[in-house]
């Protein structure tokens, strides 16, 4: 129901670009932008919406203010600029990432010279910035100090002050607060500061080589020595790392996604054709309304983070350009261009590797210990199950019509796999593709003597309702049904059955509850594929080293108690097996076993 108040003032609102600010209480918890303003307001009050955090923003606005503005791309700008400072309840905002560090050299007399570790504001106007550093940042900038004696103080360098500081003492300052009349000198340090962070090192060291010399005929001696001093440790220095931001940049590799109710966003740096660095960040949406998530994501990095000349997107994202490159010029104060890799490239190659790095951090994210245990309680109280699921064993099955047979067991404690409780089995129960009767086997063989008290909380099947059930029969004639909770995960439609119902459960897709199951299931499976590989490669090996001509009982017995199995043999030069056997017939066994190695 609209207040008559409220809906008088949106009869009022022009069809302007512009900003609104929803209010409740009078306190902002909403901020959006328009192009028109009218149409976009009224879009909220006019019609049913689907999603609930959309209604109950609705339902909380008691006052509308706005802010007309010239064009769309100043909406933008004010729009972030205003959502910064008031912090509304329903938008998104970019989580603090880890970033790398930059040096930072101030625009000023006497500049000073630190490091930055937040990227909330990069002012090109008042400072030039160096970086982003992978590592070595913080050396670098000592080392910097330590050469060309600028400061790393933040006194103001307008006032005189009585004594310098201990570094002007130990010679690692020029004692620019006392000293006025030094900022020839200074400022040439600078410079030459400067020129090694862009990577102009060799430049550097060759003006201090003219300087030394210089001051050797000078029968300087003292200065000369100072100055061989810095040529070395410059020698030493790694200088061609960084480049200046706002001058000399590339592009960044921008990927995004939406997994759930969070956005990802990882970004590639790249400088002179070299990556040096990588940003990730993600963003809450629970209960957040946006109108364009990667526009509004885009907005937010590059108010946090230097704006590159180049800016290279998926191909999806290309109708979008246009708009945010009016916007990031704007904001930046410069040219940029985008590009849509389709075709193979550098660029392609460079997207391929920026979306790799995007899903590594979506699952290093859920893997984090908050996710997995609102995961695990989500199995256990979902599933309604007597164990808390701390540690799952599951199972799965390997075999190609029933040739080499094999059970395999990853086990998942607290969310994560623990290797060193894996368990593999060779089946012996028959030679032909039995799933059930081969699952019989290797719970028998797992649990059958096992103390109760050394099961785990949860044992997963891969697979439906009829291997949950011949697993749970198991379980009935050793007596120990119930001692651990009994589901199977099926590959179809990945729903989870629970032993003893027969409807399944379905966890969202995104949800990290269905991914613990995914995670410790696609361990069995391939734990259990690399060791079905294994046994058939040897028995294959070991069938096709008795084709061979000149090979008998005799020989291979003697060939394998030699080099420990088929794989020792395997691994043995021609002369090596010369020793034992013919050379030709050892030529054959190696041309036999590559052969397999390429028909594998």
């Amino acid at each position: 129901m609209v207040k008559d108040s409220l809906r008088e003032k949106l009869q009022d609102i022009p069809e302007n670009p512009g900003v609104y600010l929803m209010k409740h209480d009078r306190k902002i918890i909403y901020i959006g932008k328009a192009k028109n303003l009218k149409h976009r307001v009224m879009s909220y009050f006019n019609h049913e919406h689907g999603d609930e955090k959309t209604r109950e923003l609705v339902r909380h606005i008691e006052d509308i203010d706005f802010i007309l503005c010239k064009s769309e791309v100043d909406a933008f700008l004010l729009e972030n600029n205003l959502i910064k400072k008031n912090m509304p309840k329903y938008n998104i905002l970019l989580k603090d990432e880890k970033t790398y560090p930059y040096i930072r050299i101030s625009r000023e007399d006497f500049p000073n010279i630190r490091i930055i570790r937040t990227t909330k504001t990069l002012d090109g106007k008042n400072a030039v910035y160096f970086g982003p550093y992978p590592s070595g940042g913080v050396h670098l900038k000592n080392t910097i100090v330590r050469l060309f004696k600028i400061r790393d103080c933040n006194k103001d360098m307008k006032k005189v002050y009585g004594r310098p500081c201990l570094k002007y003492f130990m010679k690692s300052c020029l004692g620019p607060c006392v000293y006025k009349d030094v900022k020839e000198e200074y400022d040439q340090e600078i410079e030459s500061a400067v020129d090694l962070l862009k990577g102009q090192g060799r430049e550097v060291i060759a003006r201090l080589k003219e300087k030394m010399e210089q001051a050797s005929r000078n029968m300087d001696f003292e200065r000369a020595i100072l100055y061989r001093e810095q040529i070395a440790e410059l020698e030493n220095a790694v200088c061609n790392q960084v480049i200046e931001y706002g001058k000399d940049l590339d592009e960044d590799i921008y990927t995004f996604t939406i997994q759930g109710e969070t956005a990802f966003l990882c970004v590639l740096n790249v400088r002179e054709g070299k990556i040096i660095g990588k940003v990730s960040s993600h963003m809450d949406l629970k209960g957040k309304i946006f109108e364009d998530l990667l526009e509004e994501a885009m907005l937010a990095f590059y108010d946090r983070h230097p704006i590159p000349k180049n800016i290279v997107l998926s191909p999806e994202n290309e109708e979008k350009a246009e708009r945010m490159r009016e916007v990031l010029e704007e904001f930046g104060k410069r040219k940029i261009e985008f590009h849509f890799p389709r075709i193979k490239s550098r660029r392609r190659e460079l997207l391929e590797m920026a979306e790799e790095n995007l899903h590594r951090d979506v699952e290093s994210y859920y893997r984090r210990k908050s996710v997995i245990e609102e995961g695990l309680y989500k199995i256990y109280n979902t599933l309604q199950l007597k164990r808390y699921p701390r540690k799952i064993e599951c199972f799965d099955i390997s075999n190609i019509q029933g040739k080499d047979a094999v059970a395999s067991m990853s086990v998942s404690v607290e969310g994560r796999a623990s290797k060193k409780d894996y368990r593999k089995f060779k089946i012996t129960c028959k030679d032909t593709p039995d799933d059930f009767m081969m699952m019989r086997e290797v719970i028998t063989r797992r649990y059958g003597k096992l103390d109760p008290r050394e099961f785990p909380d949860v044992v997963l099947i891969d697979g439906g309702l009829g291997q949950i059930n011949a697993a749970g029969q198991v379980f009935r004639e050793l007596g120990k049904e119930g001692v651990a909770e009994l589901l199977s995960l099926a590959k179809r439609d990945e729903e989870v059955y629970k032993y003893g119902e027969s409807v399944p459960y379905s966890f969202p897709k995104d949800q990290e509850a269905l991914k613990i199951f995914q995670r410790v299931r696609d361990e069995a499976h391939r734990f259990g594929i690399t060791y079905h590989r294994k046994l058939r490669s040897k028995r294959v090996i070991s069938s096709e080293l008795d084709k061979i001509a000149g090979i008998g009982p005799k020989r291979r017995k003697m060939l394998l108690e030699t080099f420990g199995s088929v794989a020792g043999v395997a691994a043995q030069s021609v002369e090596a097996l010369s020793g034992l056997v013919p050379k030709d017939v050892a030529i054959k066994i190696k041309e036999t076993i590559k052969n397999r190695e390429q028909h594998k």
